[in-house]
């Protein structure tokens, strides 16, 4: 049967219309051939073929068959960074390829110039001659190749093949570009084959399911979840909406049936299913689908949460723990589910399978098995004598710890981990433990006895807390990697037999509470991060520190961080009271200042809202995971400004489209108001910074005269930029965001309350009426409380025409505490309540 084609225009050179198969997953097996840490392009030499390597006619939704797999190809429409973007974590080291393919009309014979951008190795076969390849790898930021490349008159095949090399986050995408591309009188040059053979309808389609978006990324238990249809005749068309999860698992659906033009298409509530990730599908009606072969769809992700917010402390701390370790255990989600449910005695309801998956992943050395190595061996300590424990677990058990790498130092090649900040306490922890219960037994990785890595972890761990407790922490504030800091650290508390180590723990866990105590607002740790998550930030319902802090002083939420809220709760650590009491205060107004291994950060907080942020970080600097300012209103509206660096949401992008920074903002606050400055090279990928701006948590929003205001609570926000506001009301982050395009540019932020500035508009009227100048890379401002600013991009921050200092901060200095940095003692008081650490290594 003769196919159509699809066709579709270039964007800016670029092809976004593509045909894709695979990625081809190939383990790489005896890792350490390749040498340690792997060297990535001897992995991908060694995997090179130098043909296509597949077969099966590009068609959508056509059969392929690479090697002994057999698949289809799938349509896929990039984003505005034009990549196909296959990012994802791979938990064993592996070798990656991926096919995609399109093919271009060409009105005359022409050399052409191709851009070819990828992270790894590509090639380029047009017209099945193979005309390019690539061998780079690029770790986070694409890298393009410009070359030459010869294309006919007519219809020009072109099938790319990408490549990379796994080991743990990988990033992995791929843009083609032909810039100067002449494509004559024809407006689309881009063609897809298709065996469809209604094409009018299946574009139709494909614009309908674009032109509908959802307006949260996570719904509460009462959200209702509303699909938003576009206005006009498209909308006429039959089609469903699918409610399931990535897996595939259907809640609910849909049917349009065409008859009923209403924009809003109301699907369900989240507490009608499951608390987990969810996708909205978009598809044609079943028979259209199925029988006529239209497979087109579209995918809008979002979080259900089940569970009920608390903004205000409740209930003991025994009752809470009850409720923690209950809800862990319905999880039924990893092994920390089956920890709690033998912390709760709930033996009947243990699924040993998980916990044999996770000595599996241990005995393999999967990425993060230093987690599930450390709640194993809690197994062992705390319940492996229980009368209800599975006899079959206990051999397994056993020998688990016995074959793993506990450090780089130690033989092997593999996916862990051992230098990240959070990841080497929890080695450590796991050497500690597994040295102490078997210290005579030969270890067969290091062959070394038990007692020999009990000496090596506990003087590696030692060094760890100690290095904490005098400096703080190099991945400051960050609700990602503290969730793991305390699975480790509520592990040493109760199980570590040296009293050094257990007490230095404990000290620790303080001193982290303490901070996430002072930079919480109602519950969410809003403050800024060394190192954070898009899914993190974006909301305090799915902050992994939350369901940690309910437990503690009964403010935040259990979500599906589960890992140190169960350890935290099979544990023997006490909060101290004073720490539960900050927690839950509201003062008129908290002016907090602190340093953290030289990072400088401040904390302003009120009774309505929050302000924190790292102070002239690293101006300039290609960023990471780093997360500098935030504004906080209420667990549903968090606010906040980056860079991006491409527009996948990829944990395994970092920087990505929401955390992290391609280019680091110089950002200064005083109080209530906050200035981030953002300069980055015009011929930037993305081009423009953004704010998280969740319009549907306030109850009301305004945006005009160059600023966007919101409003939660009796809290107010207001936004500008220099480059002016666009607010998005299409895509996957509609109602959501606002761009402002351009570089150099300055975002400001003003904070307010009912209190002090009376109701919403009349704090509208008095920030448009503030004097605001904005130069290329500098801003003076007056702010609501008179004081008058100035920032630029190398200078001083100006306050009242004085300078001040956004460096060589104390420890820390806020109402509770005053710290110099490195001090062995440090003192916590509120009221007449005074809690003294000591810091101190015992001679």
């Amino acid at each position: 049967m003769q196919n159509e084609t699809l066709d579709y225009p270039l964007a800016e050179g670029y092809i976004h219309h593509w045909l894709v198969a695979g990625p081809q997953v190939t383990p790489v097996e005896e890792l350490h051939r390749f040498g340690s840490p792997p060297d990535k392009q001897q992995i991908a030499r060694h995997y090179h073929q130098p043909e296509p390597s597949i077969d099966g006619m590009p068609v959508e939704h056509g059969e392929y068959q690479v090697g002994e797999i057999r698949d289809r190809w799938r349509y896929v429409r990039t984003s505005h960074d034009h990549l196909i973007d296959l990012s994802a974590l791979h938990p064993a080291p592996c070798f990656l390829r991926a096919w995609a393919y399109a093919e271009i009309e060409c009105p005359t014979e022409q050399e052409v110039t191709f851009v070819l951008t990828t992270h790894g190795p590509a090639d380029l076969w047009i017209n099945d001659r193979h005309v390019h390849r690539q061998e780079h790898f690029h770790d986070q930021r694409p890298n393009p190749v410009r070359f030459q490349a010869h294309l006919k008159e007519g219809v020009n095949r072109l099938m790319v093949r990408f490549e990379a090399a796994a080991v743990r986050e990988c990033p992995y995408g791929m843009a083609l570009q032909l810039p100067g591309f002449q494509a004559g009188t024809r407006d689309k040059v881009v063609r897809i084959p298709t065996g469809v053979p209604d094409l009018r309808y299946r574009l139709k389609m494909e614009t309908l399911f674009e032109d509908c978006h959802i307006r949260q990324d996570v719904y509460a238990r009462k959200d209702e979840i509303v699909v938003y249809l576009p206005d006009g005749k498209i909308a006429d068309t039959p089609f469903n909406i699918r409610l399931q999860t990535p897996g595939g698992s259907i809640y609910a659906e849909a049917a349009r049936d065409g008859r009923h033009m209403e924009p809003r298409q109301p699907i369900g509530f989240p507490f009608q299913s499951p608390e987990g990730s969810y996708q909205l599908r978009f598809m044609p009606p079943p028979r259209s689908f199925y029988e006529r072969n239209v497979r087109i769809t579209r995918i809008c992700d979002f979080y259900a949460s089940t569970n009920v917010y608390s903004t205000q402390p409740y209930g003991t701390y025994p009752e809470r723990r009850t409720e923690c370790l209950k809800d862990a255990a319905r999880r039924k989600m990893d092994l920390f589910s089956e920890i709690a449910k033998m912390e709760g005695g709930w033996w009947k309801d243990l699924d040993e399978a998980i916990v044999l998956k996770a000595i599996e992943d241990v005995n393999r050395r999967h990425a993060g098995s230093e987690s599930l190595l450390c709640g194993l061996l809690g197994i062992v300590y705390r319940y492996s004598d229980s009368e209800g424990f599975p006899a079959a677990l206990r051999q397994p058990l056993e020998e688990c710890p016995l074959g793993f790498r506990y450090w780089d130092d130690e033989p092997g090649s593999d996916a862990l981990d051992h230098h990240g900040e959070s990841h080497s306490i929890l080695f450590h922890t796991g050497e500690i433990l597994a040295g102490q219960r078997y210290p005579e037994r030969v270890f067969t990785n290091a062959d070394k006895s038990g007692r020999w890595h009990l000496e090596k972890g506990t003087r590696l761990a030692l060094a760890w807390l100690q290095k904490r407790l005098s400096d703080g922490f190099e991945e400051w504030d960050s609700n990602t990697c503290f969730e793991e800091d305390i699975l480790a650290l509520a592990t040493l508390t109760s199980l570590a037999e040296d009293p050094q180590v257990f007490e230095l723990a404990a000290l620790v866990l303080d001193k982290m509470f303490f901070t996430v105590a002072v930079n919480s607002f109602r519950g969410v740790f809003g403050s800024t991060h060394g190192r954070t998550y898009s899914p993190h930030i974006k909301t305090g319902y799915r902050e992994p520190t939350s369901g940690i802090t309910r437990l503690l002083w009964g403010m935040g939420i259990f979500n599906e961080h589960i890992r140190g809220a169960v350890s935290l709760a099979c544990s023997s650590y006490e909060l101290p009271p004073v720490i539960a009491a900050i927690a839950a205060d509201q003062p008129d107004e908290l002016w907090s200042k602190e340093q953290h291994n030289g990072v400088n950060k401040v904390t302003y907080r009120t009774p309505d809202g929050m302000l924190s942020s790292a102070q002239d970080w690293r101006p300039g600097a290609s960023g990471h995971q780093e997360h500098i300012w935030q504004a906080t209103l209420s667990p549903a509206v968090t606010v906040f400004t980056s860079h991006p660096a491409c527009a996948s949401e990829s944990d395994s992008r970092r920087p990505n489209y929401w955390h992290g920074n391609a280019s680091l903002p110089r950002a200064a606050q005083w109080k209530d108001t906050l200035i981030a400055i953002y300069d980055f090279p015009a011929d930037d990928w993305m081009g423009f910074t953004h704010a998280y701006f969740p319009v549907h948590g306030m109850d009301e929003y305004e945006i005009r005269d160059g600023w966007a205001f919101g409003k939660a609570g009796d809290g107010y926000i207001a936004l500008a930029a220099a480059r002016g506001l666009d607010f998005q009301t299409r895509g996957d982050n509609a109602y959501r965001e606002l761009r402002s395009n351009g570089t150099p540019n300055i975002w400001l932020c003003q904070m307010g309350r009912l209190v002090l500035d009376g109701g919403f508009k009349e704090f509208i009227e008095k920030v448009l009426a503030l004097p605001v100048k904005f130069a290329e890379k500098q801003v003076e401002l007056t702010t609501l409380r008179g004081d008058r600013l100035r920032l630029g991009w190398e200078g001083p921050l100006l306050l009242n025409g004085e300078p001040l200092s956004l460096s060589e901060f104390e420890h820390y200095e806020n109402p509770y505490c005053t710290c110099e940095l490195g001090a062995p003692l440090m003192e916590i008081q509120r009221g007449g309540d005074v809690l003294r650490l000591h810091f101190e290594e015992e001679g």
